[in-house]
């Protein structure tokens, strides 16, 4: 039955197949009944362990959809950041914002938020750091200097992990202190002008005390010269240093504190426009062959800093229950600037100053009872969150015998927000089934509380036009919710090496207010966007371990989802957020790793996609609204659906690798690796379904790249060790767009002072091009 022919379209099929293959393996080549003892033979792939559910845990164990990269897997790669680590992950999208290299909008299976600059707004992908949660987009492209693995939770998160986790989480995990006297030194140089230099020193414990240090230092020249005396365009410069204490004296109780501060300074990405060749003398849409800026720009340096505490105490009560009390503190303050330099047929700079300071506070209970039956974590949650936004936009004309036009815009947005919450999992083995059943139960009631207050001043040349505060306008708004978000999991172990669960799961994604609706309307506020998953999962063992091999099959249900619509026909910029949409996202996920022995391996993983909006009801209001734009061919509620697309959520999506260790000699050895990632086309802009006319210029299409590396490792006495790396990324050197901005409208749309109407669809796309082939050196010296 399964030799029938498998197409990129029936993903269903191919699961149904890879299942059925699973359980016969599971019956023949290398099976044993759950309970026997494992037997591992040489070259065998090893056990992962992993603290997804708030407990130590091994990978194939836990009933999670689950990535996970310890640190040799992040060196073998050359993975320093986040960026790398989506990059690296099929399940997740991103670009970096339009105005900041610095802030990242991420998604995960499908899931996520298009402007993480506006701090009313919240993510759809929980990041975390050593178990706090990093609240802002701005500034998470900071080195991961000494970090112990990554673990990348796909689906709803709702239960132990709380609001704001839809699309899933990421965890990382630094390294704890050793106690014992070690050093690391990192030390790297590439193209562009890369440096990065990493020092971690570990010092000897001193009582019950043990200390780490660990210092990063980066840097990157801009990769599109600017013609000018300023910065060019694609800069990275990163300062950062952590101090890591660590508190054991062999009794029940321990402490870990950690404090980390840096400097992010870049230049953002430039954009171009192909429409604009012919029109504005001398104007080149790519920046190649040149690789520069068709015209002299003032691009600042944009600047950002960060500092965070984080406290951990954990008290070992007895062997069945430990206490745990989690404290953290963050703050980033950070300032950018942006010159689009024509690409959207005006002159458009940009200036965002964002500050936000977050504390939370954690207190865990995570235990067993009934002979371990029964395996709980619970626990209570407190976060509260302070900031303030402060933009400036100017619009210039830009075109040769174009009317005069100078229109600068300020806007100053303050926040303050709090959540709480209580949560509580259990997982239950019943004495049924020879003990190969597992069930989990969860559930969190969180309650959210967010004000926000705007002021805002728009002056055509120097004329007030638009104003708040202002007698009759309203100028803050309030949001409160409350959420109660249930799971189930059901875990069937039919080996000790092939087990599958079925997952149902729910999330949400906090309320708000945009930043940038029109004057006047900044009352207007949105609830929380709700998602219910039901997850088919496998995890499995093949062949004496040289193959594990993961499935998830699932459907994500959404409701009120989060929605942005032009409110002001004149100026499509300006935007509303509006509960309008119901949708489902189905999918499937693979992960395959194929060790045939110990010296050789190859990995796949890959991501189907098939997002589908139910119902995108019009709202009053907008541009949809005929009371607002007397063009638009459409009425309040009714259903729109066509003119949307699903952003960031490529139809398939591929990471393939293989690495071989090809030569040995002495106390040292030679590893090549390659890997290739794949990634259909992606849509950029939300508004812009197949009912749209060009509406494939808001997107970007299909692409892959090819990383290569070559290390030599050498191992010296007294567990001294030298590593050279020599890499390559983007080997092929391929042009590829790393963002693009259609620019247009679903709908006709009458300006409301000449009454001319613009027909629907896209007419331009301007396009920020990503930097093609990249090489460097790597040396790492430890002991």
């Amino acid at each position: 039955m399964c030799s029938r022919d498998f197409q990129m379209g029936r993903p269903a099929w191919f699961a149904v197949c890879a299942t059925l293959l699973v359980w016969g393996w599971s019956g023949g080549v290398g099976a044993q009944e759950a309970g026997e003892p494992q037997q591992e033979s040489q070259g065998a792939i090893q056990e992962v362990v992993v603290t997804a559910e708030r407990r130590e845990s091994n990978l194939q164990d836990t009933p999670i959809a689950l990535s996970v990269m310890d640190a040799n897997v992040l060196a073998n790669r050359g993975i320093t950041d986040l960026e790398g680590v989506v990059k690296a992950t099929p399940s997740m999208s991103f670009t970096p914002y339009n105005p900041s290299s610095n802030t990242l909008a991420l998604f995960m299976r499908g899931s996520g938020v298009q402007d993480p600059g506006q701090i009313t707004i919240d993510t759809a992908v929980g990041l975390y750091q050593d178990g706090f949660y990093i609240s802002r987009a701005q500034l998470v492209t900071f080195d991961l200097a000494d970090i112990e693995r990554v673990e990348v939770l796909r689906g709803p998160q709702g239960t132990l992990y709380g609001r704001n986790t839809t699309g899933g989480a990421v965890n990382l995990i630094s390294k704890k202190p050793t106690g014992e006297f070690g050093f690391k030194q990192e030390l790297g140089f590439g193209s562009s002008g890369r440096i990065r230099s990493l020092s971690v020193l570990d010092l000897p414990k001193w009582g019950g005390l043990s200390a780490k240090f660990s210092f990063i230092r980066r840097k990157q020249d801009g990769y599109v010269e600017n013609l000018g005396p300023s910065h060019d365009f694609g800069e990275d410069d990163q300062t950062a240093g952590r101090v890591a204490l660590r508190w054991d004296t062999g009794g029940p109780f321990t402490a870990d504190y950690f404090y980390e501060r840096g400097d992010l300074n870049s230049t953002p990405a430039y954009y171009t426009n192909d429409t604009l060749v012919g029109l504005i003398p001398g104007y080149s849409d790519r920046g190649r062959p040149e690789d520069r800026s068709y015209r002299a720009i003032d691009l600042p340096e944009s600047k950002g800093r960060f500092e965070g505490h984080g406290l951990t105490l954990s008290w070992n009560v007895n062997d069945a229950l430990t206490l745990k009390s989690l404290t953290g503190y963050r703050d980033i303050n950070t300032i950018y600037f942006q010159d689009y330099a024509e690409a959207f047929f005006v002159g458009f700079r940009s200036q965002d100053n964002i500050h936000s300071h977050q504390f939370s506070q954690e207190l865990q209970a995570v235990g067993s009872m009934l002979d371990d039956r029964v395996k709980y974590v619970a626990g209570l949650y407190y976060f509260e969150e302070a900031g303030w936004h402060f933009q400036n936009t100017v619009i210039t004309n830009a075109l040769p015998g174009s009317s005069p036009l100078l229109l600068n815009k300020d806007r100053f947005v303050s926040m303050e927000s709090k959540s709480r919450a209580f949560y509580t999992q259990l997982t239950w083995t019943p004495p049924i089934l020879d003990d190969q059943l597992e069930l989990t139960f969860g559930g969190r009631y969180t309650k959210d509380e967010r004000a926000a207050t705007r002021t805002l001043l728009t002056t055509f040349f120097g004329f007030p036009i638009a104003q708040e505060p202002a007698p009759g306008l309203i100028n803050s708004n309030n949001v409160e919710s409350s959420r109660f978000n249930p799971s189930f999991t059901a875990n069937y172990h039919w080996t000790d090496d092939v087990n599958t669960y079925l997952r149902v799961a729910t999330g949400y994604k906090a309320g708000g207010s945009s930043e940038s609706v029109d004057v006047g309307m900044f009352g207007l506020t949105f609830k929380p966007e709700d998602v219910k998953v039901y997850e088919l999962g496998l995890k499995s063992y093949l062949f004496d371990r040289r193959v594990r091999l993961n499935a998830a099959l699932f459907n994500s249900e959404y409701e009120d989802m989060q929605l942005f619509f032009p409110t002001n026909p004149g100026d499509l910029s300006v935007l509303l957020a509006v509960n309008a949409g119901k949708a489902s996202i189905r999918g499937l996920e693979l992960e395959a790793l194929w060790q045939p022995m110990q010296d050789l391996s190859f990995t796949v993983n890959y991501t189907y996609l098939d997002p589908k909006y139910d119902e995108v009801l019009a709202p009053a209001g907008t541009i949809f609204d005929p009371a607002v734009n007397p063009a638009s061919p459409y009425q309040v509620g009714q259903n729109v659906k066509n003119l949307f697309s699903f952003g960031y959520a490529p139809e398939n999506s591929v990471d393939a690798g293989a690495k071989w260790t090809f030569l040995k000699f002495g106390n040292g050895d030679l590893t090549a690796s390659l890997d290739y990632r794949w990634q259909d086309r992606t849509f950029h802009t939300g508004g812009a379904g197949p009912a749209v006319p060009n509406y494939l210029l808001a997107s970007r299409p299909a692409f892959g790249l090819l990383d290569g590396r070559l290390s030599w490792q050498m191992d010296f006495a007294n567990d001294h060790q030298l590593r050279v790396d020599f890499w390559g990324k983007n080997l092929a050197d391929k042009a590829w767009p790393l963002y693009v901005v259609a620019s247009g409208s679903p709908v006709p749309v009458q300006d409301p002072l000449s009454g001319a109407v613009t027909p629907p669809g896209f007419s331009f796309q301007p396009i920020a091009w990503a930097e093609r082939r990249s090489y460097g050196v790597n040396f790492v010296y430890q002991f």
